[in-house]
C-alpha cells in the first residue's frame, strides 16, 4: 500500500511571478484559506464536526460562493435537517402534506447500463438496504417492477420505450394488492414490509425538476419514518448521475453540478454515491459529503475526496478522525467552534472558517 504523504500544515497560495504579491485563488474558506476544485484531483469534499462546530454553515458557505467561481454551476442540496437555506433556491419539501415527490423509477436513459430492467434491480436493492428485507423480497420487487414497466410499455430490449412515462411506486402498491387478492403469501409479507413508505406517499407524487440553479430538497419530515430519507437520497443521487452520464464527458475541469448531502450515514452505503466519488468528475459531477461522527463516513469517502475539512468533533472521536484524516491527535483535540483543519490534496492548512451568515 503507498505510504500517506506527512501531514503538515502551510498556508496555500497561488505561484506569484517576479514582483507580484502572493494572492489566493478561489473560494475564501478562511484565514490563509481558499479552495479551487479545479486545481485538486478532483472536486469531492469530505467534511466532518460535531454539533455546534460551524459543519452548517461550512456546508453553505460553499454552497453560496460554488456560482461566484463558476457561473454555470448547478447546486443540489439533500437536506436531512431543514437548515441549509440559501438565497434564490428553489425548496422542495418532501412530506406528506407536499405535492411534490420523488419516482425512484425513473429510468436510466444510457443504452449501455440502464432501462427498467436494472432500474428495477437498483430499486429492489436500495429498498432491502433501506428497509432490511431479505432475499427473497428483494427478488419478488425485481420480478413486480418488471411486470409494472411492460404495463406502461416499457421494455428492456426496446430502448425507444425508456421515455414513456415510467410507473410510480402507486403502480407498484396496486400490483401488490392485486397478487394479495390472489392468494399470494409472500406479497401480504412483502406490503407490511412497505406500508409506512406507501403511507407516507411521497414515491407516488409528481416529480420536481432537476434542472434549475439552485434546488433544495428538505428531507426533515422523513426521518419520523426509517429508511424514507435513505430512500428518497438514492434517488435523486442516481437521477442526477444518471443524467450527467448520458451528457458524456466534461470538457474541462469545470464542474457541471455539486451534490451537498449534510448526513452521510444516509448515504453510506450509497452504490451511486460511491460512483460518482470514483468517476463524477470526468462528468462534471461532485458531492460535497458532511457528517457528525467519523463511522458515519464511509471508507470510499475518505479515499476518494481530494478536500478534507476537520471541525471541532467530540473528544471520544480525535483518535479516529485524526487516523483516517491524517491530522494529528493535538491539532483535532484542540479546535473550537468555527475551527478547522482542511486538507487538499497533501496540503493541510489550519483556518478560522468565515461561516455563511457573514457572507450574505
Amino acid at each position: 500500500m503507498k505510504p500517506l504523504p506527512q501531514p503538515t500544515l502551510t498556508p496555500n497560495q497561488t505561484k506569484k511571478k517576479a514582483g507580484e504579491q502572493l494572492q489566493p485563488s478561489g473560494i475564501f474558506l478562511g484565514e490563509k484559506c481558499c479552495w479551487n476544485p479545479s486545481q485538486l484531483p478532483n472536486g469531492h469534499v469530505a467534511i466532518i464536526g460535531t454539533s455546534g462546530s460551524g459543519k452548517t454553515q461550512t456546508l453553505k458557505s460553499i454552497a453560496y460562493e460554488l456560482p461566484k467561481l463558476f457561473s454555470n454551476v448547478r447546486c443540489i442540496l439533500i437536506d436531512f435537517h431543514g437548515d441549509q437555506q440559501l438565497p434564490g433556491e428553489v425548496c422542495y419539501s418532501l412530506d406528506m402534506e407536499s405535492p411534490h415527490g420523488i419516482n425512484p423509477l425513473t429510468i436510466d436513459l444510457d443504452t449501455k447500463g440502464g432501462g427498467p430492467a436494472l432500474q428495477a434491480i437498483a430499486v429492489a436493492a436500495t429498498l432491502r438496504k433501506a428497509l432490511t428485507m431479505g432475499a427473497n423480497q428483494e427478488g419478488l420487487i425485481i420480478e413486480i417492477l418488471v411486470g409494472c414497466y411492460k404495463k406502461c410499455g416499457i421494455v428492456q430490449d426496446n430502448p425507444s420505450t425508456w421515455t414513456r412515462k415510467p410507473p410510480t411506486f402507486q403502480d407498484l402498491r396496486d400490483e401488490i394488492d392485486s397478487r394479495i387478492q390472489g392468494g399470494c403469501k409472500e406479497s401480504q409479507k412483502l406490503a407490511l414490509k412497505l406500508a409506512a413508505m406507501f403511507e407516507y406517499g411521497i414515491f407516488t407524487k409528481p416529480q420536481p425538476i432537476l434542472d434549475l440553479p439552485l434546488i433544495r430538497f428538505d428531507l426533515s419530515a422523513l426521518g419520523k419514518v426509517p429508511g424514507l430519507g435513505a430512500i428518497a437520497a438514492e434517488s435523486i443521487i442516481k437521477q442526477v448521475m444518471d443524467t450527467h452520464r448520458i451528457l458524456g464527458e466534461a470538457a474541462d475541469k469545470s464542474p457541471r453540478t455539486y451534490l451537498f448531502i449534510d448526513e452521510a450515514k444516509e448515504v453510506k452505503l450509497s452504490k451511486t454515491l460511491n460512483i460518482i466519488l470514483a468517476d463524477g468528475r470526468k462528468y462534471g459531477l461532485s458531492v460535497v459529503v458532511a457528517s457528525q461522527r467519523d463511522s458515519e463516513i464511509s471508507k470510499e469517502v475518505i479515499a476518494n475526496t481530494a478536500t478534507k475539512i476537520v471541525l471541532m468533533v467530540d473528544q471520544t472521536e480525535v483518535r479516529y478522525v485524526s487516523n483516517r484524516f491524517r491530522f494529528s491527535p493535538n491539532l483535532v483535540s484542540q479546535l473550537q467552534p468555527l475551527e478547522a483543519l482542511v486538507r487538499m490534496g497533501t496540503e493541510g492548512i489550519k483556518t478560522k472558517i468565515k461561516p455563511f451568515y457573514e457572507r450574505c
